[in-house]
């Protein structure tokens, strides 16, 4: 037995100058051996000074930092060894302390007694939640933009996925095994030759891994992924792994799968309609050509009306399919424009509408009298302004429109202003009325296409749009284009 008590007393000095209590004890509770640390720590919560031979269950029961021991000695001398954590407040703050009770047993296997081995491990502890809490903050982001995280071990053959890649791709943990024969058979058949090329490409070519494909997934489902990778080699230059990511973008596929079908469906309606009003006014300018002039006054200046009207109408239709590809619009087709021509035909197409809303426009082009663009679209963009203008006037009150140009620095500015009911103006509202369907006011009819093709226009000719209004005082249309050297002065 005394042999015994100087083996625990050594073991106990081998951690001498460590900051972990340690202490050994025999079955009766005696303090057998113990280092500088829990000699100190008795101090600190006045439980009496440590001596051989001094018995311990006072300890445990009186010592906040000791109760723990007195179960966990407990089941060492009943041959038990146990680790357990126990959390305390120092200094005020939370720390973690891990216990560990071993029993030492004589060379018959009898129990003489334990030691107690106390860490600090609060570091260790918040390491661990550290980690944990950046592993939910990575989780959730992945599921925020439905991404997800691979490795592929190219010598085994095994692919390893995140949670989130098994919801993109159908699948359940624990029930798929990843491997690239698995892959395949989830990508879409059409796709597969490609996504082979693609990654042998980028293996061989030492290139990121980058392709849009599509997977079968839930009996029949088809998503689109965005796979994005990268190989890495050994010291040999051979390829051993390779990691990557994958996004779920069937959403946007799918949107712009429907806006290009819903811009051939608006290329075709145009291309009917223009057809269709080819023939009407083709026969009225062919009518005003025949009429004699000069017997009849007040007819002469109908005529010269309809006919100036429909020349104006037969350009916009003439153009009208070009207006609508603008953003494939070539800046060399830019020509230089004068606004007094602009006016010249925007007067024509909205004399009638001027007239009937007793409206006054005043124009003023003194400072900048021209600009680089294509004419139809800075036609169609008076147009559409100065018909909003109308449309949006205060009842019984007679619209004022104003219009002019500025040489300033970010570029040459175009302003339409009114007096008209105006509106409560958000940003979120002065993104929707240049929507496709979108309006100044609900209280009108009409699709709202106008200002839609206006923003489309404008942009094609690298300019930027703004819009302030005021509720029962107006509206003011403010573009800006980039400077040219085609300008007054």
């Amino acid at each position: 037995m005394r042999e015994k008590q100087i083996l625990i007393h050594n073991k106990v000095e081998v951690i001498e100058n460590r900051d972990d209590v340690v202490w050994a004890m025999d079955i009766n509770y005696k303090l057998t051996a113990y280092n500088s640390a829990f000699e100190q720590r008795l101090k600190d919560e006045d439980l009496g000074v440590a001596e051989k031979g001094m018995g311990l269950k006072a300890v445990y029961q009186k010592g906040i930092f000791f109760s723990p021991c007195e179960q966990g000695c407990e089941k060492a001398l009943n041959r038990y060894a146990t680790t357990s954590e126990h959390t305390f407040l120092q200094n005020g703050k939370t720390v973690v302390h891990e216990f560990s009770f071993q029993p030492f047993m004589d060379s018959s296997g009898n129990v003489i007694g334990c030691c107690i081995w106390q860490k600090n491990i609060t570091r260790e502890v918040e390491n661990i939640h550290r980690l944990e809490e950046s592993e939910r903050k990575y989780r959730e982001a992945q599921g925020i933009a439905n991404v997800g995280h691979w490795n592929w071990d190219m010598h085994k053959n095994e692919i390893t996925w995140s949670d989130q890649l098994f919801q993109i791709f159908g699948q359940i943990p624990g029930k798929f095994v990843a491997t690239y024969e698995a892959l395949m058979g989830i990508i879409h058949p059409e796709d597969r030759d490609a996504f082979n090329e693609d990654v042998e490409g980028s293996i061989n070519n030492k290139r990121l891994h980058d392709i849009v494909h599509r997977i079968v997934v839930n009996n029949g489902e088809i998503r689109y992924v965005h796979q994005i990778g990268k190989a890495f080699y050994d010291a040999d230059g051979n390829p051993y792994r390779m990691s990557g990511t994958t996004q779920d973008v069937t959403k946007d596929i799918l949107a712009n799968q429907q806006i290009v079908h819903q811009n051939s469906e608006l290329q075709n309606f145009v291309r009917i309609i223009s057809h269709n009003l080819r023939g009407p006014i083709s026969n009225l300018l062919m009518l005003s050509k025949i009429y004699e002039f000069g017997k009849d006054e007040i007819n002469d200046d109908i005529v010269d009306k309809i006919e100036h009207t429909t020349e104006a109408l037969d350009q916009t239709i003439k153009d009208l399919n070009l207006s609508l590809s603008l953003k494939n619009a070539d800046r060399e087709s830019f020509r230089e424009v004068l606004f007094s021509d602009v006016m010249k035909d925007v007067d024509g197409l909205l004399s009638e509408e001027i007239d009937k809303k007793k409206a006054t426009v005043h124009v003023d082009f003194s400072e900048v009298d021209r600009i680089i663009g294509v004419k139809s679209y800075f036609v169609n963009i008076f147009y559409n302004i100065i018909l909003n203008a109308l449309k949006y006037s205060k009842a019984n009150t007679d619209p004022i429109i104003h219009i002019s140009s500025e040489n300033a620095e970010a570029g040459i500015i175009l302003r339409f202003s009114d007096n008209g009911i105006g509106m409560e103006l958000t940003p979120e509202r002065e993104r929707k009325i240049f929507d496709m369907y979108g309006r100044l006011s609900g209280e009108t009819e009409g699709k709202g296409l106008g200002l839609y093709l206006v923003k489309t226009q404008v942009e094609t000719m690298n300019g930027k749009i703004h819009v302030i209004s005021e509720k029962e005082v107006g509206t003011t249309f403010i573009f800006q284009f980039e400077n040219n050297p085609i300008i007054n002065g």
